[in-house]
């Protein structure tokens, strides 16, 4: 079934998509808010939306409501929201899928995902992930990658993953992707496990490793000043714990020992 619902369908120049999703595959929301913060820095418009009825139980992923101007209820549902905008610096497009796990029927999710990669003509598909690591907060965050692409693993320093166990809808993407024969890489951060609040420097490190392999255009100054400041921040809130305090010092000892 064709979930999808198209505003229009853009005409693209050589596009990539890039891709997040909230859930189990965004520790520190650091994949959703890099995603968020290119539809802002490049001016991406919505174009297309996978419409959430036939995906999620919405006793578990609840809509929202809120008072609008009119006097009457607004109901928000989940979002898994397509959008398009030139890349900077390169002669080429960008499409960013934002959206929601979902908890049903995740094959038909992702040939509807694939389905709309192939309208646009993406060339590659690249999915964005945070996950939760054994990482001292004060370090740079560590961005491991795997590619379906020999010579983007090699140009880059990427891996063919080698995880086995549960695994997210980046991943069943993923799978999908290869089966379609659309090449595909997944970026994921190494996100502090101990620190539940989202994450700047996450989001500051996925986002420089796009522009890296990529080489577009995208000031992240105002990034990197929170990502510096996100630091100060947690040491207050890490020397508020005592618990916490003391797992950082032996991450530290570790660290040291290494």
């Amino acid at each position: 079934m064709n979930a999808i619902t198209m505003e229009h369908l853009p005409k693209l120049k050589d596009p990539l998509l890039f891709a997040a999703f909230e859930g189990w595959n965004d520790g520190g929301q650091a994949a959703t808010n890099s995603i968020r913060h290119l539809i802002k820095a490049f001016g991406a418009t919505k174009f297309a939306a996978i419409e959430p009825e036939e995906f999620f139980v919405f006793s578990e992923n609840r809509p929202t409501v809120k008072w609008v101007e009119s006097g009457t209820r607004q109901i928000t549902w989940q979002t898994n929201d397509f959008y398009h905008a030139e890349l900077p610096g390169t002669d080429r497009d960008v499409v960013l899928l934002l959206g929601t796990e979902p908890n049903l029927k995740w094959k038909t999710y992702c040939d509807n995902v694939v389905s709309l990669a192939q309208q646009v003509e993406a060339t590659r598909v690249v999915t964005l992930g945070g996950f939760l690591a054994d990482a001292l907060y004060t370090r740079p965050v560590q961005v491991n990658g795997s590619s379906s692409d020999l010579d983007w693993e090699e140009k880059y320093g990427l891996s063919r993953s080698k995880y086995e166990g549960p695994t997210g809808i980046v991943g069943v993407l993923s799978r999908a992707l290869q089966d379609y024969h659309i090449s595909s890489a997944s970026l994921w951060a190494a996100v502090p496990y101990y620190i539940s609040v989202p994450n700047p420097k996450a989001v500051f490190a996925l986002l420089s490793k796009l522009k890296t392999i990529f080489e577009f255009e995208l000031d992240l100054g105002e990034l990197q000043e929170e990502a510096e400041n996100f630091d100060n921040e947690i040491n207050d809130v890490v020397a508020k714990d005592p618990s916490v305090a003391a797992y950082v010092r032996e991450l530290k000892k570790r660290e040291f020992l290494n």
